[in-house]
Formats: C-alpha cells, structure tokens, sequence
C-alpha cells in the first residue's frame, strides 16, 4: 500500500483454500511494514479506513483495544491477524503474540479496510485476492 507516495506495508493473505470471501475462517492476514510507525498512528489509519467503509461505530468499539494491543512497529515488523474457526481474532507482533479480540465480527470488520470491494485500496484487493 502507499500513503503520499510512501510504500507503507506489503500485506498477505492466507486461507485454507486459497480464496477468500468476507466472513471466511480461519485466515491469517500479515502485514509486514516498510516504515516505522507509532502505535496511534497505526490505530488512527485504521478508525479512518472504517469511517471510509460507513463503519464508523468500530473506531469507539475497538480503538482503545488496538491501541492498548499494538506496539509501536519499525521498519521490517509485522502486525499479524489470526483467526480460529470461531473467528476468534488473535494478534501477533514478529510471530510473538500480544493480544486477542473475542467478538467473531471483529475479523471481518478489520479485514474489510482491504478485502471489501469498497475498499480504498482496489489495487491491492485485487492481489491479496489473486484476480
């Protein structure tokens, strides 16, 4: 993804079968980042990306979870999304775990910022999506 001209993250997206449709579980979601970035800034890109998809009432529902979840990351970490068959949603920084949000919804809420087909980033929606 780029921001202002700035590769930000390489994202991937992995599924038992190789497709994905919204709802899906279990995947693991990676994003592996290109820059450093503070934690708030990760959660405000984030709370901006649901208000783009009309999903405004998830930056107050999970803003304050996020923030307290995610560290800061440098340049070369990654944040990564795991979910069960459950959709029980479990983060890992650098492949060391560091927090859980047990609503099944919150998956694909989080996911839909790329993989919705109202997503602001068409381009990559279409790669993590292989067509």
């Amino acid at each position: 993804m780029e921001y202002l001209f700035w590769d930000v993250y390489d994202a991937t997206l992995f599924t038992t079968t190789g497709e994905y449709k919204l709802g899906d579980n279990p995947i693991k979601f990676k994003l592996t980042y290109l820059r450093d970035f503070a934690a708030k800034d990760i959660v405000k890109a984030t709370n901006e990306q649901w208000q783009h998809l009309g999903k405004k009432q998830l930056t107050t529902q999970y803003s304050d979870k996020l923030l307290a979840m995610w560290p800061n990351i440098k340049k070369g970490e990654s944040l990564t999304l795991v979910t069960d068959k459950q959709g029980l949603s479990v983060f890992y920084h650098n492949d060391k775990h560091i927090g859980e949000i047990n609503e099944p919804g919150f998956a694909a809420d989080f996911l839909a910022i790329w993989l919705s087909e109202n997503t602001s980033e068409p381009a990559l929606r279409k790669q993590l999506l292989g067509n």
